[in-house]
C-alpha cells in the first residue's frame, strides 16, 4: 500500500540505507560527482549531522581503495520546502570545519530534489551537483526488480510527482509588468532571440531562450539568462565540464568563459544583475545588455555549430558516469 505523504527525512533514511547496503547504488551516486573516476567505497553515512552552522541531511564518506584517502558528499534533500537563509553557504562552512578536524580531505555539496523543484528554484545553481529524484527512481527500478525494489523506486518517484503536482505559479503584477516590458524590448531589438510572451512566478529573473535552430537532440542546447546572478549561459545539457572545456576554450570570444552548471557545461557572459522589483527605467537597460549577450552567444553557437555539436556529444556521460576527476 503506497504512503501518500512523504517527508524529506523519509528520503534521507532511504538514501542512507541504499548507500550503506548497495555498492552499486553508492557507485552510481558517486558517478554524478567530480569523484566519478575514484575507486572508493562508502565507509560512513551520517543522517541529520548538525553543528553550530546548521544541519546536513546526509554526509556520505568514501575511502579510496588504494590510498586510504577520504572524500565526502554532503547532501541536501528537498521535496517542496524552501531554502533556508544562506543554506548552501552554511553547508560549505560545515564542510570546511569537518575537513579541518580530519573527517575527510575534500568534498562536494549535492542537492537531491524533484526536477520540478529544481526548475522552480534558481538557488539550486549554488550546489556543486544536482541529482534528481526521477534519476534515483529510474536507477532503483533497473537495479532491483523485486517487490522491495519496486516499492522503494515508487516511493522516490511519487515524492517527485507530489512536488510537480503541487507547485503553482504566483501571479504578481510587478513581475508581469517587468517581463511584458522585456518581451517588447526583445521583439523590437533582438528578434533573433525568438522570445515568446512570458508569465513567470513572482520575482522570477531566470528565463530560457531557445531559437528554433538550437537543437534538442542528441544534446539539448539553449541560452539561460540568470538575471539575479548577473550572467547568461549558453548551456549544453548534461555535458561534462572536464571533457567540454578543453576543446572549446580556443574558440571563445573575449568576455566568454566556461563553467559547470549542475549537470551541464555552459559558455558564460557576465552582465549586470537585475531584479523584477527595480524601476523599469533602471532595469530595462540592464535587460537590453543581457539580451545582447544572449544574442552574442547564439551567434557564437551558429558560427561554430558543427564543432560545438560534436564536442557536446563527445562530452556526454558514458555508462552512468559524469566528469572524471
Amino acid at each position: 500500500m503506497p504512503i501518500d505523504r512523504k517527508y524529506e527525512r523519509d528520503i534521507d533514511l532511504l538514501l542512507a540505507e541504499e548507500l550503506v547496503v548497495s555498492a552499486d547504488f553508492a557507485s552510481w551516486f558517486k558517478s554524478h560527482t567530480c569523484f566519478a573516476a575514484n575507486d572508493a567505497s562508502v565507509v560512513d553515512v551520517f543522517v541529520s549531522r548538525s553543528d553550530d552552522t546548521g544541519e546536513s541531511d546526509l554526509v556520505v564518506v568514501f575511502e579510496e581503495e588504494d590510498t586510504g584517502r577520504r572524500f565526502a558528499l554532503l547532501v541536501e534533500d528537498k521535496i517542496n520546502a524552501p531554502f533556508q537563509p544562506e543554506q548552501q553557504q552554511r553547508y560549505r562552512l560545515r564542510a570546511q570545519q569537518e575537513i579541518a578536524r580530519g573527517d575527510y580531505e575534500t568534498c562536494q555539496i549535492l542537492l537531491c530534489a524533484p526536477q520540478a523543484y529544481i526548475a522552480a528554484h534558481p538557488e539550486t545553481a549554488g550546489f556543486d551537483r544536482v541529482i534528481t529524484y526521477e534519476e534515483i527512481a529510474a536507477f532503483l527500478t533497473g537495479a532491483d526488480p523485486s517487490p522491495r525494489g519496486r516499492y522503494r523506486a515508487n516511493f522516490i518517484a511519487t515524492a517527485a510527482m507530489r512536488n510537480a503536482n503541487t507547485w503553482t505559479r504566483v501571479d504578481d503584477e510587478v513581475t508581469n509588468r517587468f517581463w511584458d516590458a522585456a518581451y517588447r524590448l526583445a521583439t523590437s531589438e533582438f528578434p533573433m532571440l525568438e522570445l515568446k510572451p512570458l508569465r513567470l512566478t513572482k520575482n522570477s529573473t531566470w528565463i530560457d531562450i531557445r531559437p528554433r535552430d538550437l537543437p534538442t537532440q542528441p544534446v539539448r542546447i539553449y541560452v539561460r539568462l540568470k538575471g539575479d546572478r548577473g550572467y547568461v549561459d549558453l548551456t549544453f545539457n548534461r555535458s561534462s565540464f572536464a571533457l567540454f572545456s578543453g576543446p572549446v576554450t580556443a574558440l571563445l570570444r573575449p568576455g566568454m568563459s566556461i563553467h559547470q552548471t549542475t549537470n551541464s557545461a555552459a559558455i558564460r557572459i557576465q552582465v549586470d544583475g537585475f531584479m523584477t522589483t527595480e524601476p523599469l527605467e533602471i532595469a530595462m537597460p540592464k535587460v537590453r545588455r543581457a539580451f545582447a549577450a544572449c544574442a552574442d552567444l547564439i551567434d557564437f553557437y551558429r558560427s561554430h555549430r558543427q564543432r560545438l555539436d560534436r564536442i557536446a556529444l563527445e562530452s556526454q556521460p558514458v555508462s552512468g558516469q559524469t566528469e572524471p576527476r
